[in-house]
Protein backbone atom coordinates (compact mmCIF):
# COMPACT_ATOMS: atom_id res chain seq x y z
CA UNK A 1 0.00 0.00 0.00
CA UNK A 2 1.78 3.20 -0.79
CA UNK A 3 0.78 6.61 -2.05
CA UNK A 4 2.76 9.54 -4.09
CA UNK A 5 2.95 8.97 -8.39
CA UNK A 6 6.36 9.71 -9.69
CA UNK A 7 7.22 11.17 -11.92
CA UNK A 8 6.37 14.63 -11.62
CA UNK A 9 4.06 14.47 -14.84
CA UNK A 10 1.97 11.78 -13.31
CA UNK A 11 1.27 14.58 -10.18
CA UNK A 12 1.14 17.28 -12.97
CA UNK A 13 -1.85 15.22 -14.54
CA UNK A 14 -3.45 13.79 -11.80
CA UNK A 15 -4.19 17.97 -10.18
CA UNK A 16 -5.35 18.74 -13.94
CA UNK A 17 -7.90 15.71 -13.47
CA UNK A 18 -9.04 16.81 -10.01
CA UNK A 19 -9.77 20.03 -11.50
CA UNK A 20 -12.16 18.60 -14.06
CA UNK A 21 -13.78 17.03 -11.32
CA UNK A 22 -13.71 20.06 -9.76
CA UNK A 23 -15.49 22.41 -12.53
CA UNK A 24 -18.31 19.20 -13.15
CA UNK A 25 -16.77 18.66 -16.57
CA UNK A 26 -16.15 14.95 -15.62
CA UNK A 27 -18.38 13.41 -12.64
CA UNK A 28 -16.29 10.72 -11.25
CA UNK A 29 -12.23 9.42 -11.89
CA UNK A 30 -13.48 6.04 -11.08
CA UNK A 31 -13.53 4.37 -14.70
CA UNK A 32 -9.35 5.95 -14.96
CA UNK A 33 -8.73 3.53 -11.90
CA UNK A 34 -6.91 0.53 -13.60
CA UNK A 35 -5.26 3.09 -16.29
CA UNK A 36 -4.12 5.65 -13.81
CA UNK A 37 -2.58 2.49 -11.68
CA UNK A 38 -1.01 0.87 -14.79
CA UNK A 39 0.83 4.46 -15.87
CA UNK A 40 1.89 4.73 -12.17
CA UNK A 41 3.49 1.20 -12.17
CA UNK A 42 5.33 1.70 -15.73
CA UNK A 43 6.19 5.37 -15.92
CA UNK A 44 9.78 4.87 -13.51
CA UNK A 45 11.73 7.74 -14.87
CA UNK A 46 13.31 10.25 -13.17
CA UNK A 47 14.33 10.96 -9.56
CA UNK A 48 13.90 8.08 -6.89
CA UNK A 49 14.08 10.76 -3.85
CA UNK A 50 11.26 12.33 -1.89
CA UNK A 51 11.09 14.34 1.31
CA UNK A 52 9.28 16.96 3.03
CA UNK A 53 9.90 19.77 5.51
CA UNK A 54 7.81 21.11 8.76
CA UNK A 55 8.81 24.08 9.99
CA UNK A 56 7.57 26.83 12.50
CA UNK A 57 8.44 30.22 13.92
CA UNK A 58 7.60 31.93 17.09
CA UNK A 59 8.65 34.43 20.03
CA UNK A 60 10.65 32.75 22.41
CA UNK A 61 10.88 33.49 26.29
CA UNK A 62 12.77 36.83 26.16
CA UNK A 63 10.97 37.47 22.95
CA UNK A 64 13.66 36.35 19.89
CA UNK A 65 12.38 35.44 17.12
CA UNK A 66 12.47 31.06 17.25
CA UNK A 67 12.58 29.04 14.38
CA UNK A 68 12.59 25.11 14.27
CA UNK A 69 11.79 22.57 11.37
CA UNK A 70 11.83 19.03 11.16
CA UNK A 71 12.88 17.29 7.48
CA UNK A 72 12.37 13.74 6.62
CA UNK A 73 14.47 12.19 3.01
CA UNK A 74 13.01 8.88 1.53
CA UNK A 75 15.70 7.17 -1.06
CA UNK A 76 14.15 4.74 -3.63
CA UNK A 77 10.61 3.26 -3.00
CA UNK A 78 10.63 4.09 0.57
CA UNK A 79 8.85 7.30 0.23
CA UNK A 80 5.27 6.56 -0.85
CA UNK A 81 5.01 3.73 1.29
CA UNK A 82 5.18 6.51 4.51
CA UNK A 83 1.26 7.20 4.12
CA UNK A 84 -0.07 3.88 5.11
CA UNK A 85 3.05 3.60 7.83
CA UNK A 86 0.62 4.86 10.61
CA UNK A 87 -1.81 1.95 10.03
CA UNK A 88 1.11 -0.20 10.62
CA UNK A 89 2.48 2.11 13.79
CA UNK A 90 -1.05 1.50 15.28
CA UNK A 91 -0.99 -2.07 15.27
CA UNK A 92 2.01 -3.01 16.79
CA UNK A 93 1.18 -0.34 19.56
CA UNK A 94 -2.26 -2.23 19.96
CA UNK A 95 0.19 -5.61 19.82
CA UNK A 96 2.55 -4.26 22.27
CA UNK A 97 -0.65 -3.96 24.81
CA UNK A 98 -0.97 0.21 24.23
CA UNK A 99 -4.76 -0.11 23.11
CA UNK A 100 -6.50 3.71 22.24
CA UNK A 101 -8.67 5.40 24.72
CA UNK A 102 -12.44 4.23 23.56
CA UNK A 103 -14.96 7.47 22.25
CA UNK A 104 -14.80 10.14 19.92
CA UNK A 105 -11.86 12.27 20.57
CA UNK A 106 -8.64 14.07 18.74
CA UNK A 107 -6.30 11.76 18.60
CA UNK A 108 -3.71 13.52 17.85
CA UNK A 109 -1.71 11.82 20.33
CA UNK A 110 -1.80 8.28 19.76
CA UNK A 111 1.33 7.92 17.38
CA UNK A 112 4.28 10.14 18.05
CA UNK A 113 7.38 10.48 15.82
CA UNK A 114 9.00 7.43 17.78
CA UNK A 115 6.69 5.21 16.53
CA UNK A 116 7.09 6.16 13.19
CA UNK A 117 11.13 6.70 13.62
CA UNK A 118 10.96 2.32 14.41
CA UNK A 119 9.28 1.80 11.15
CA UNK A 120 12.03 3.94 9.34
CA UNK A 121 14.59 2.39 10.55
CA UNK A 122 14.38 -0.57 8.62
CA UNK A 123 14.46 1.46 5.73
CA UNK A 124 16.00 4.31 3.59
CA UNK A 125 14.08 6.99 4.97
CA UNK A 126 15.73 9.47 7.49
CA UNK A 127 14.76 12.82 9.72
CA UNK A 128 16.46 15.00 11.95
CA UNK A 129 15.34 18.48 13.61
CA UNK A 130 16.92 22.03 12.64
CA UNK A 131 17.05 24.72 14.95
CA UNK A 132 18.11 28.13 15.04
CA UNK A 133 16.71 31.70 15.08
CA UNK A 134 14.61 32.84 11.77
CA UNK A 135 17.29 36.00 11.86
CA UNK A 136 20.24 34.65 13.20
CA UNK A 137 23.44 35.39 11.06
CA UNK A 138 25.19 31.92 10.23
CA UNK A 139 27.65 31.31 7.83
CA UNK A 140 26.02 29.75 4.61
CA UNK A 141 27.04 25.88 4.79
CA UNK A 142 26.12 26.14 8.52
CA UNK A 143 22.98 27.45 7.49
CA UNK A 144 22.01 24.73 4.74
CA UNK A 145 23.30 21.84 6.84
CA UNK A 146 21.20 22.41 9.96
CA UNK A 147 22.22 20.11 13.19
CA UNK A 148 24.58 18.21 10.60
CA UNK A 149 26.67 21.11 10.43
CA UNK A 150 28.42 20.26 14.20
CA UNK A 151 28.94 16.72 13.02
CA UNK A 152 31.74 17.86 10.09
CA UNK A 153 35.40 17.60 10.33
CA UNK A 154 37.16 21.11 12.16
CA UNK A 155 38.67 21.62 9.24
CA UNK A 156 35.84 21.78 6.81
CA UNK A 157 33.66 23.97 9.46
CA UNK A 158 36.60 26.37 9.74
CA UNK A 159 37.09 27.13 6.31
CA UNK A 160 33.19 27.59 5.60
CA UNK A 161 32.74 29.82 8.87
CA UNK A 162 33.93 33.20 7.33
CA UNK A 163 37.00 32.30 6.38
CA UNK A 164 38.82 34.89 4.00
CA UNK A 165 41.63 33.01 1.93
CA UNK A 166 42.87 29.34 1.42
CA UNK A 167 45.56 27.80 -0.58
CA UNK A 168 47.46 24.84 -1.48
CA UNK A 169 48.18 22.86 -4.81
CA UNK A 170 45.79 21.07 -7.67
CA UNK A 171 46.11 18.87 -10.14
CA UNK A 172 43.48 19.88 -13.41
CA UNK A 173 42.16 17.79 -15.86
CA UNK A 174 40.68 18.81 -18.90
CA UNK A 175 38.43 16.81 -21.15
CA UNK A 176 39.15 16.85 -24.77
CA UNK A 177 35.94 16.07 -26.43
CA UNK A 178 33.71 19.28 -27.82
CA UNK A 179 31.49 19.29 -25.46
CA UNK A 180 34.07 19.38 -22.18
CA UNK A 181 36.05 22.06 -24.25
CA UNK A 182 32.94 24.13 -24.63
CA UNK A 183 31.64 23.97 -20.86
CA UNK A 184 34.67 24.36 -19.23
CA UNK A 185 35.05 27.46 -21.35
CA UNK A 186 31.58 28.89 -20.91
CA UNK A 187 32.76 28.41 -17.24
CA UNK A 188 36.05 30.24 -17.12
CA UNK A 189 38.29 26.86 -15.87
CA UNK A 190 41.64 26.58 -16.13
CA UNK A 191 43.39 24.74 -18.51
CA UNK A 192 44.94 21.57 -17.64
CA UNK A 193 48.37 21.23 -15.21
CA UNK A 194 49.92 18.50 -13.47
CA UNK A 195 51.06 20.86 -10.18
CA UNK A 196 49.84 24.22 -9.86
CA UNK A 197 49.56 26.43 -7.14
CA UNK A 198 45.79 27.23 -5.56
CA UNK A 199 44.45 30.59 -3.95
CA UNK A 200 40.75 30.82 -3.13
CA UNK A 201 38.86 33.92 -1.44
CA UNK A 202 35.97 34.16 -0.08
CA UNK A 203 33.52 37.39 -0.19
CA UNK A 204 30.56 37.53 1.66
CA UNK A 205 28.04 39.50 1.51
CA UNK A 206 23.84 39.82 1.54
CA UNK A 207 23.65 37.59 -1.86
CA UNK A 208 25.82 34.82 -0.48
CA UNK A 209 29.32 33.92 -0.90
CA UNK A 210 31.74 34.77 -3.92
CA UNK A 211 34.32 32.32 -4.79
CA UNK A 212 37.32 33.63 -6.17
CA UNK A 213 39.74 30.41 -7.29
CA UNK A 214 43.26 31.21 -9.01
CA UNK A 215 45.24 28.78 -10.40
CA UNK A 216 48.24 29.84 -11.06
CA UNK A 217 47.42 33.67 -13.36
CA UNK A 218 44.44 32.31 -14.36
CA UNK A 219 41.49 33.51 -12.21
CA UNK A 220 37.68 32.23 -12.53
CA UNK A 221 34.48 33.33 -9.55
CA UNK A 222 31.50 31.71 -9.03
CA UNK A 223 28.44 32.84 -6.63
CA UNK A 224 27.42 30.51 -4.20
CA UNK A 225 24.03 31.38 -2.60
CA UNK A 226 20.94 29.38 -0.51
CA UNK A 227 18.33 27.67 -3.40
CA UNK A 228 14.98 29.06 -3.32
CA UNK A 229 11.70 27.91 -4.65
CA UNK A 230 12.33 24.17 -6.07
CA UNK A 231 15.93 24.63 -5.07
CA UNK A 232 15.34 25.47 -1.16
CA UNK A 233 17.49 23.82 1.36
CA UNK A 234 19.89 22.99 -1.61
CA UNK A 235 23.50 25.19 -2.46
CA UNK A 236 23.01 26.95 -6.19
CA UNK A 237 26.56 27.81 -7.46
CA UNK A 238 26.40 30.20 -10.53
CA UNK A 239 29.24 30.68 -13.33
CA UNK A 240 28.51 32.85 -15.70
CA UNK A 241 24.97 31.47 -17.50
CA UNK A 242 24.95 27.88 -15.73
CA UNK A 243 23.47 27.40 -12.17
CA UNK A 244 23.94 24.23 -10.49
CA UNK A 245 22.04 23.04 -7.22
CA UNK A 246 23.27 20.74 -4.67
CA UNK A 247 22.32 18.90 -2.00
CA UNK A 248 25.00 19.59 0.73
CA UNK A 249 25.67 15.44 2.44
CA UNK A 250 27.63 14.91 5.15
CA UNK A 251 28.63 11.25 5.42
CA UNK A 252 31.87 9.66 6.95
CA UNK A 253 33.93 12.97 7.73
CA UNK A 254 33.35 14.37 4.64
CA UNK A 255 31.11 16.97 3.30
CA UNK A 256 29.52 15.87 -0.23
CA UNK A 257 28.26 18.17 -2.91
CA UNK A 258 25.18 15.94 -4.77
CA UNK A 259 24.16 17.50 -8.18
CA UNK A 260 20.04 17.52 -8.06
CA UNK A 261 19.49 20.25 -10.67
CA UNK A 262 20.94 22.83 -12.99
CA UNK A 263 19.85 25.71 -15.44
CA UNK A 264 21.01 27.78 -17.99
CA UNK A 265 20.35 31.75 -17.73
CA UNK A 266 17.30 30.36 -15.50
CA UNK A 267 16.00 27.93 -17.57
CA UNK A 268 15.82 24.28 -16.24
CA UNK A 269 17.52 21.60 -17.84
CA UNK A 270 17.20 17.95 -18.03
CA UNK A 271 19.38 15.70 -15.14
CA UNK A 272 20.13 13.56 -18.17
CA UNK A 273 22.12 15.97 -20.14
CA UNK A 274 23.65 17.71 -16.77
CA UNK A 275 27.76 16.89 -16.18
CA UNK A 276 28.78 14.25 -13.75
CA UNK A 277 30.66 14.68 -11.25
CA UNK A 278 32.33 13.08 -8.02
CA UNK A 279 32.33 16.16 -5.32
CA UNK A 280 33.75 16.22 -1.89
CA UNK A 281 35.51 18.28 0.68
CA UNK A 282 37.30 15.91 3.08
Amino acid sequence: MGAGPVPEMLHRALIGLAWLVRTGLIGSLSPLALLMHQATNRLRWGEHRGGMFVEVEGSGRAGAIVKRSWHLLAEGNDGPLIPSMAVEALARKALAGHQPAPGARAGVRDLELRDYEALFAGRTIYTGFRNGAADEDKPLYAELLGAAWQGLPEAIRSMHDRTITAAGRARVERGRNVLGRLMAWTVGFPGASEDIPVHVRFDTDKDGETWTRTFGKHSFSSLQSAGRGRSQRLLCERFGPLTFAMALVADDGRLALVLRRWSFFGLPLPMWLGPRSTSYES
